[in-house]
């Protein structure tokens, strides 16, 4: 090379140096100013570092102390019903607009960075389409339809005689309704999934390891939701190594063991399943190829992703809702005697036969107060995004660009004061009569639409048989251990991070 050639490159070294910075101080400003000025929805409110970058949302969701679902409320006093959280992303708070996002009409694309933050993207769950989701639902639907959920009735109730049963030898202590529901919750899905429940019930103090686990996974799927190379280093590790490289997951890499477990058992011997009550067995219905319109079952992998779906969504949800339940009714002695008096009456001899899913349906107080705890319940605590066509949308009157990201999260309903007077408060009356007949299309918990629960039936009765079981066998005190208040944050399921709600068993005699 030249002397020539070297003495230009000398000279033209500090001027690449110079311009680097400004060329990055040009593009910053040219964000700043495309962000709110020039961006289809630079004329929606909200904080000015949420339209700018999703560190903002980063930062509050992986923040141990703050929770984005009680931020948005405090966003949307400032800001208005309809704030900009994201730089493509929108959160709304009326009533009105949640139906309008979530309905039979709207098949909308689910937003990728939530629903593939769960490694279940090869589940009814995870799929993005509506289309993807539609053969795999269908094949569920026929396992958690109300005829069969019927079908499965004596199942459920066995298990809750089984959760009773354990209450009645636990009854010189309290016992810690946040793992023991779960734990009757879980033993329910995992029975009619496969045929075998994990016995959790009868864990010692109701700590069941796949319970734990569970809740060890909350704060993780936070994590991979904002790095996907975080998620796909964990997920793709050898299980040993995973908890070596990060501690955290390790409850989360447990539940994933023993759930491939389970589809590894199921698919390397179909037989075993073949031998059971159809009506009984998800996975059975799952691993028929004639099930499918392509003529071919899923994958072990896919099977195993719904696996996990099942888990969380078929465990959690009622057993928050059962614990949040008893808080409040525990802590009213007017509630309290109303539920017991209604059930004493319906089922008057305690040794005769236990009612039925169909005769508690009928009992009114029962019924209304379990949609008030279904209601004051977190359930599913995240807004769960939806992609706005290219078309664009009209959401209470006012125009969505195309390709907008939009979410609603049902709490903001289910706590609106012009919906449900006196929002904070447990009143199970409300759902009483012609007006508490109205409400029920305010009722969110199993959300709505083409991608709604698909286990909504069994949660029904799941809370039907456990609350009337529970009131009519049992005199139950709230202990003195427990909080005052239920505090959680939002990880998308609610993750609670105060002393657990425990409460003292009596058996009744008569």
């Amino acid at each position: 090379m030249s002397d020539a050639r070297i003495n230009t490159m000398d000279a033209s070294l500090p001027l690449y140096l110079l311009l680097l910075p400004v060329a990055l101080l040009t593009y910053l400003v040219y964000h700043v100013f495309y962000t709110f000025y020039w961006h289809p929805l630079a004329a929606f409110p909200g904080p000015p570092l949420a339209a700018l970058t999703r560190l903002y949302r980063t930062y509050i969701d992986c923040s141990p102390s703050r929770s984005f679902v009680h931020t948005l409320g405090q966003l949307h006093e400032k800001y208005g019903d309809i704030i900009r959280i994201g730089p493509n992303e929108l959160h709304f708070h009326s009533p009105a607009a949640y139906l309008e996002i979530y309905n039979a009409n709207h098949r909308w694309d689910k937003e990728k960075s939530l629903y593939h933050s769960f490694g279940e993207d090869r589940s009814s769950f995870g799929f993005l389409t509506y289309r993807e989701s539609k053969e795999r639902k269908d094949v569920l639907s026929r396992r958690f339809s109300k005829k069969a959920v019927q079908d499965a009735q004596r199942i459920v109730e066995g298990i809750v005689l089984d959760l009773c049963n354990t209450f009645e030898q636990n009854s010189a202590s309290p016992v810690d309704l946040f793992y023991a529901f779960r734990c009757m919750s879980i033993d329910v899905i995992t029975y009619l999934c496969f045929a075998n429940s994990v016995d959790a019930v009868h864990a010692p103090n109701y700590e069941a390891p796949i319970i734990l686990a569970m809740d060890a996974s909350l704060p993780v799927f936070v994590r991979f939701k904002h790095s996907s190379f975080y998620k796909n280093m964990i997920m793709n590790c050898p299980p040993k190594l995973s908890k070596i490289i990060s501690p955290a997951t390790a409850g989360l890499v447990d539940l994933q063991t023993l759930l491939k477990a389970q589809i590894e058992e199921i698919t390397t011997d179909p037989g075993k399943l073949a031998k059971l009550p159809h009506s009984t067995t998800i996975y059975h219905e799952l691993l028929r190829p004639e099930a499918y319109r392509t003529g071919t079952a899923p994958s072990s992998g896919s099977l195993f992703e719904e696996s996990q779906a099942l888990m969380f969504g078929g465990a959690d949800t009622t057993g928050t809702t059962l614990m949040h339940g008893c808080f409040y009714i525990l802590s009213s002695k007017e509630i309290y005697a109303k539920i017991k008096a209604e059930l004493l009456t319906a089922w008057p001899i305690l040794d005769g036969p236990p009612l039925s899913w169909e005769e508690l349906e009928k009992l009114p107080y029962l019924t209304a107060v379990i949609k008030e705890s279904l209601r004051m319940s977190p359930g599913v605590a995240s807004p769960l995004p939806r992609v706005v066509p290219a078309t664009g949308a009209i959401i209470t009157k006012t125009p969505i660009p195309g390709g907008t990201v939009v979410a609603h999260a049902s709490h903001f309903v289910h706590r609106n004061p012009d919906v449900f007077g006196n929002p904070d408060e447990f009143i199970p009356d409300r759902w009483l009569g012609e007006h508490g007949r109205a409400l029920d299309r305010w009722l969110l918990s199993f959300s709505r639409g083409p991608r709604s629960c698909l286990g909504q039936h069994l949660a029904w009765l799941e809370l039907y048989l456990c609350f009337g079981h529970l009131f009519r066998k049992f005199d139950v005190e709230i202990d003195p251990s427990s909080p005052k208040e239920l505090e959680w944050r939002d990880c998308f399921l609610p993750d609670y991070v105060g002393p657990h709600l425990r409460a003292k068993m009596t058996p009744v005699t008569s």
